[in-house]
């Protein structure tokens, strides 16, 4: 699992999970925890309230998940869905928060991406898919990718790609893919 370091604090980045995120071993030590996406495999309720019920157990002060094309409640019952998410979890959904002065967006998977305007500080910028070019495999976003290069990020963390993990830095953007699905199916 992909850990981050910025000011001091260290950020683990899990993704693509898929209904498996109680396989995971959570380090000690964690302030923040993102998710980018595809809590669950099938997309239904009683998959999401499984992760929550996980999710907002782990004692990490600041939780924060963004939905993926698996997560369909989202998307298609976003009212039942919402009710779902614990007080101690943020949806970070078309919105930046900062958390000890590091300052996190969100963007909605399905969003339209042109003329976006974002700002300029973002210390990491959360996605579900990947940009293309940068961990991918060929299945990125070029106006994520352009829109990403235009605001310039430290981080930009996402999954999808479940064969693209890994991280890397193009054009003082950090990327850090952090699909986790197939490792989590590789283990017992």
């Amino acid at each position: 699992m992909p850990l981050i370091h910025i000011q001091n604090q260290n950020i683990l980045i899990i993704s693509d999970t898929h209904g498996k995120h109680r396989k995971l071993t959570i380090p000690q030590n964690i302030e923040i925890i993102i998710h980018c996406g595809d809590i669950c495999n099938d997309g239904d309720l009683d998959e999401i309230q499984d992760f929550f019920n996980w999710y907002s157990s782990l004692e990490i002060p600041h939780k924060i998940f963004v939905n993926g094309n698996h997560d369909w409640p989202f998307e298609l019952e976003p009212d039942s869905a919402i009710d779902l998410i614990p007080d101690n979890i943020i949806w970070l959904r078309e919105k930046s928060i900062k958390l000890k002065g590091i300052k996190i967006t969100g963007i909605n998977p399905y969003c339209i991406f042109h003329n976006r305007i974002l700002g300029s500080d973002i210390d990491i910028l959360v996605f579900h898919y990947p940009s293309f070019g940068i961990l991918d495999n060929g299945i990125g976003d070029e106006k994520l990718r352009d829109l990403i290069f235009a605001i310039k990020p430290k981080y930009v963390v996402f999954g999808h790609n479940h064969d693209g993990f890994g991280r890397c830095k193009t054009k003082n953007v950090n990327f850090v893919n952090a699909s986790y699905s197939n490792k989590l199916s590789k283990r017992t």
